[in-house]
């Protein structure tokens, strides 16, 4: 049966202007046209869906979330059994969705097993796209501490150095499933060791993993704080860099040229300024973080103003960030100078690109899957509405999100 929703706005998501009275028709769980009222027309027998008083636009997408991590504690961490930990995603991404993202993709944390319970419909939530983070000895994923303790968990295999060894990672990383690649270009705050300062991974090893996981079908998105690590991983041909808070010219102008995705997590870090003292940080993890917003100042907005490409993400590490996404979209707003629209696009056309799911996702036009929400105002108007799950109705795959 073909559903017919008609609505007062469309906004489709390739950043054009909206229309206003809108028609949507889908066939199963398909998009085959939207458009005008006016120029369509309604098979007779259609499920007809009428929200001529609300706007029409594509599901969001968040490009950087831990949907199995509750906090930056590392004593509430390691006391938590994985078992909870699975129990605590299944409860985000629920959360995640009603939010009206339909697309989440998890930069570490989550494994091929949390998608899989979400394909056959074990437990609800948005598609998830999942990553395997692989690390060097001494970088930001070897949790080594200054007393020479180290914590060894189930991805210790995962640290690896010089050429053969990272090609090797890599395949086995691939071969659990995952979607992508999670590598740190640059050490960061909460990891007790490194600097945001100092770059990880030499140039060939960068290249080895971006042949290997291209080889394979798969993305690469690269933690990255600060310039020099920026610049190595986006000459090796990345897919996207996640957070970039400290760039220079010759790295805005790498993004151009090379047309990867700058991912700037704008959300967890004002959570970590807010709360700083709340959070049982260590002192260095604090200091880390002063330095950071001491020199990130001013970047991001220079980056959008230069055209680089911005998709969404969040960083949802804690509690409070799951559900809460669409802060994410009002903070672009406001630290880049992007208009309502720019972060709607951000956070659907652009999120699914860089997803690796531009053929599928991310607008609303023929042939593409029917992930939409239905929102009570404009949020062009107020781009805050989309933080009110209230006034969201999220369809996914066509149906109706109870």
């Amino acid at each position: 049966m073909v559903h017919a929703i008609k609505a007062g706005l469309l906004i489709d998501g390739q950043g054009g202007d909206p229309i206003e009275d809108a028609v949507l028709l889908i066939e199963g769980n398909t998009i085959t046209t939207a458009g005008p009222a006016a120029s369509i027309n309604i098979p007779a027998g259609a499920k007809i869906t009428d929200a001529a008083g609300k706007t029409m636009m594509p599901g969001l997408i968040d490009v950087h979330v831990h949907v199995t991590s509750m906090s930056v504690d590392l004593e509430q961490r390691l006391n938590t059994p994985k078992a909870v930990s699975y129990y605590h995603a299944a409860n985000n991404l629920k959360r995640t969705l009603n939010a009206g993202f339909t697309t989440v993709r998890d930069a570490g944390g989550a494994d091929a097993g949390i998608r899989h319970a979400l394909e056959i419909g074990l437990i609800s939530g948005p598609r998830l796209v999942v990553s395997g983070s692989i690390g060097h000895t001494g970088g930001l994923m070897e949790m080594r501490f200054p007393s020479g303790a180290q914590i060894v968990d189930d991805a210790a295999w995962r640290i690896c150095d010089g050429v053969d060894d990272v090609r090797k990672t890599v395949r086995m990383a691939l071969r659990e499933g995952v979607d992508f690649i999670k590598i740190f270009a640059t050490g960061g705050i909460v990891a007790p060791q490194g600097s945001p300062f100092i770059a990880e991974w030499s140039p060939s090893e960068l290249a080895v993993i971006v042949e290997e996981a291209k080889r394979h079908g798969a993305g690469v998105m690269v933690h990255a704080e600060s310039a020099d690590g920026i610049k190595n991983a986006l000459r090796a041909g990345v897919t996207s860099i996640e957070h970039g808070n400290v760039l220079d010219q010759e790295a805005i102008d790498l993004f151009l040229d090379t047309g990867t995705f700058l991912v700037p997590t704008l959300h967890f870090p004002k959570v970590l300024s807010d709360k700083r003292d709340r959070l049982n940080l260590s002192e260095a993890s604090k200091k880390k973080g002063r330095q950071l917003a001491e020199a990130e100042k001013g970047w991001f907005r220079r980056a959008c103003e230069a055209g680089v490409k911005i998709a969404l993400g969040t960083d949802a590490f804690i509690a409070e960030l799951h559900g809460r996404n669409g802060v994410e979209l009002s903070l672009m707003m406001e630290k880049g100078g992007l208009s309502a629209m720019e972060v709607i696009v951000a956070g659907t056309k652009n999120a699914a690109a860089c997803c690796l799911l531009a053929e599928q996702l991310g607008t609303l036009e023929a042939g593409k899957l029917a992930d939409l929400l239905l929102v009570t105002g404009n949020p062009l108007d107020d781009i805050a509405i989309l933080q009110n799950p209230e006034r969201i109705t999220v369809y996914k795959d066509g149906a109706l999100v109870q």
